[in-house]
This record gives C-alpha cells, sequence and structure tokens, in this order.
C-alpha cells in the first residue's frame, strides 16, 4: 500500500510535498478514517504484552513515569487517573504498525518511528513543545484540538541541538492555526513547529514521525569522501605564534578561503551529489533491515 497516497485522497503528493512537507502544517478530515484501527486497547494490550516497546505516562506536561514496565491493567489504572499512556516505538511490537513504519519509509527513503497516544477527556499529554521529526497524527478516537505557532526561537531542530529548557515564553509570532481532529481525521505538523493538544473527548491517536536528511549530513559524508582527493590531503600552513588572535586568524584566511571555495565547487558537482544519495540510501538501508 502506499498509505501517504490514501490518506492524501484527492490531494495528490505532488502537491503536498513542495508545499507543505517540512514547510507548513496540512490536515484533511476523515483522510484517515481508513486507519483507525489501527489504534484500540486491543492494541494496546498486545503492545504492552510484547515488551518491544517503550511506556511513558505523562499528564498535563508532567512526566508522571518514564521507560517504564506495567501491566495493562496498571497502564489502565494510570489512565483511569487522568494520566496519558505513551507507547514509543510502537512498530517493534506489532506486525500491522511496522507494515505502516516500512511503508512511510518507502515513501520518504527515511527511518520511522510510531508513538501512541492514549489520553483521558479533559487532558492532553505535553505542554507547548516542538518535535524534530516530520510528524503524521492518525485520529483513531475521541477528538483533540490542536493550537499549532512557527518556531521563531530555534528553527530547523536536530537532535543534538534541542536545548533542555524549549523557552517558548520567548515567541513572539502572531500566527497560531487551530485544528480539532475527529476519529478519521489526520494532521501533519512540520518538525519545529511548536504544538500543544488538548483532549475534548477521550482520545487516541497514532503518530507517525520521520526524520528526513538534514544539510549537517553532508559534514558526516565530506571526510571520507575528501580524503580521496589528493588536495584535500594537502598539509595546513605551518602554524607560527602570533602576538594577537587577529594576526593568527589573517595567517590562516588566504588558506581558508581558498578551501571554501574548493568544498562549494566539489558539493555543486555531479559526481558528489551522486555519490552523496548513494551514501544516505546505504546509510537508510542499514537502519531499516
Amino acid at each position: 500500500m502506499n498509505m501517504l497516497q490514501q490518506l492524501l485522497g484527492e490531494d495528490p503528493k505532488t502537491i503536498f510535498l513542495p508545499k507543505h512537507f517540512t514547510k507548513l502544517p496540512f490536515s484533511k478530515p476523515m483522510g484517515g478514517k481508513d486507519f483507525t484501527h489501527l489504534l484500540d486497547w486491543q492494541m494496546v494490550e498486545n503492545i504492552l504484552e510484547a515488551k518491544n516497546s517503550v511506556l511513558r505516562i505523562v499528564q498535563d506536561g508532567r512526566v508522571i513515569k518514564d521507560y517504564v514496565d506495567l501491566s495493562y491493567q496498571e497502564a489502565k489504572d494510570h489512565h483511569r487517573q487522568g494520566h496519558t499512556l505513551l507507547l514509543r516505538f510502537a512498530e517493534k511490537s506489532s506486525s500491522l504498525l511496522k507494515d505502516v513504519a516500512r511503508d512511510f519509509e518507502k515513501s520518504f527513503h527515511t527511518p520511522v518511528d510510531i508513538q501512541l497516544y492514549c489520553t483521558p477527556e479533559g487532558h492532553n499529554a505535553f505542554g507547548w513543545h516542538y518535535d524534530v521529526e516530520e510528524v503524521f497524527i492518525i485520529q483513531t478516537k475521541g477528538s483533540k484540538s490542536y493550537s499549532i505557532r512557527p518556531n521563531t526561537v530555534h528553527p530547523n531542530p536536530l537532535i543534538n541541538s534541542i536545548p533542555k529548557d524549549l523557552e517558548y515564553e520567548k515567541e513572539r509570532t502572531p500566527v497560531e492555526i487551530k485544528v480539532t481532529l475527529e476519529a478519521g481525521d489526520w494532521l501533519y505538523i512540520p518538525s519545529g513547529w511548536w504544538h500543544i493538544a488538548r483532549t475534548q473527548k477521550e482520545s487516541m491517536h497514532v503518530s507517525i514521525g520521520l526524520m528526513p536528511s538534514s544539510a549537517i549530513d553532508l559534514a558526516s559524508y565530506l571526510p571520507n569522501y575528501l580524503a580521496q582527493n589528493p588536495f584535500w590531503r594537502t598539509r595546513m600552513p605551518v602554524h607560527l605564534d602570533f602576538p594577537t588572535k587577529q594576526e593568527e586568524a589573517s595567517f590562516y584566511q588566504e588558506a581558508m578561503t581558498k578551501l571554501g571555495a574548493e568544498i562549494a565547487k566539489e558539493i555543486s558537482s555531479e559526481k558528489f551529489i551522486l555519490a552523496f544519495l548513494e551514501w544516505k540510501k546505504s546509510q537508510f538501508n542499514k537502519v531499516s533491515l
């Protein structure tokens, strides 16, 4: 199956991908009506019994228990207390969800993980936050209202760049998008966009997270690639003692300027682009095995 195309329906990928993916939120009422079976209480019980996924217990922005091993009944007791059950890496415990993850992997050529949220009426899991992943949310039960805002405080986040304090209070953008999901609706939230979700009726939703390549991936590939070129094996100028840091920087400036020009020429060449894409494909295949 091509799940993305089924979710989009009459809205073609040729519009969604260039206009929305990594750029703008997108929602489609009843676009996920064929996928509400992906999460119910039986699925939760099966995943908890398999013990291959991670359970987190959260409530209204607070982590109650993290990475905890609970039985299905113990988890349900928490839910009755107003706590959200959050199951991470759910695809590791369900062949059905694994198929969903693989389908998205094939569509986007990137690793995928799936999280399941079960939130009681009148509560939310987290406060205002953003994700490093591109997130597709399919509402399978109940209803949940989302508020979504662009992120001007820390845009384009990566896992190793997120601060401990997200500093939502510093956000000044006047833009706020509001979307309410009912069972069968779905929503896409780009990475880095602030959002908070408030449950209207007891809610269950599937969150499909994608981590596409970022520009910094070039830095991981460049050393081995450039090492094949004699120019990049040339030693840097001999380091001397300088009276000031400014004079030291000036000494290296000519060499650095030349290196910068060579990098620009190298990474824009067809040879480099094809080699880099082949490397990315091999890295993705390793992860998805």
